[in-house]
């Protein structure tokens, strides 16, 4: 039994590197066609491009200042464009931006958290419903995090908080969406082995989370790609409204 994605038309927001490029791999490598945003990193974003080409799969990239209200005008018609409609999106995009203790945050630190990790997903949805809401079994899955559950305090508390949002946001939206077929998850992952880490989190840092997690280790990028793929399927078809932890059991 497949996954039941062949396909699919699907847009990854923030997909030229971790969860995002993960997301791309794993989708196009189940027969969908892609399509990815990013904003500068022009190198990355041909190489996910170039290898998926390679392996036979269609997907293309799609620039994108995920922070600039008015870059979510045109997205719309990009997105129609380039795939003819929209069966998936992953909202993807987000950053704790810098850690700061609360004392030292000031307010374009939580102004900056809550454009990356709640009103990009926000703008995206608002862009791309009308697309979504044509396809027979829409689905939306915001990417959270465990910094929604724990709260981030000490050192990224505006993080947890854009993501506690993001959370009401997907069940919120689930009911917004209700009567029609269109279905909204979450995905809340723990420390997971991208650059997201090397950027945050020191070793000492890592080795503390690791120390905490029942299964001993952090998790792939591929690891949480396959639970959104998972989401995202058919199979999945009564979930909806629903944040589910990849956190190794912490």
């Amino acid at each position: 039994m497949t996954l039941g994605l062949e396909g699919q038309k699907v847009l990854v927001t923030g997909g030229s590197r971790g969860i995002g490029r993960a997301c791309v791999e794993t989708f196009s490598g189940l027969g969908c066609d892609v399509r990815f945003t990013y904003l500068r990193d022009d190198k990355s974003a041909d190489a996910v491009v170039a290898a998926a080409r390679g392996r036979g799969e269609s997907v293309a990239a799609i620039r994108l200042d995920a922070a600039d209200p008015a870059a979510y005008a045109g997205l719309g018609d990009a997105v129609k464009n380039a795939l003819g409609g929209l069966d998936i999106l992953v909202n993807n995009v987000g950053d704790a931006v810098r850690r700061s203790s609360f004392a030292d945050s000031d307010d374009k630190l939580w102004t900056d958290s809550l454009d990356l990790n709640l009103l990009s997903a926000v703008r995206a949805v608002r862009a791309l419903r009308g697309l979504l809401l044509e396809s027979k079994g829409g689905v939306i899955v915001n990417m959270s995090s465990i910094a929604a559950f724990t709260t981030g305090a000490g050192d990224s508390l505006h993080y947890g908080v854009a993501k506690a949002a993001l959370n009401t946001f997907t069940t919120g939206l689930a009911r917004e969406f209700a009567g029609t077929s269109l279905r909204v998850v979450g995905v809340a992952p723990s420390a997971i082995d991208t650059d997201f880490q090397t950027r945050h989190s020191s070793p000492d840092r890592l080795a503390k989370v690791v120390a905490q997690t029942p299964l001993g280790r952090v998790g792939t990028a591929q690891e949480v790609a396959w639970t959104v793929a998972m989401l995202a399927s058919p199979r999945s078809g009564y979930v909806s409204g629903a944040i589910l932890p990849v956190t190794g059991g912490r």
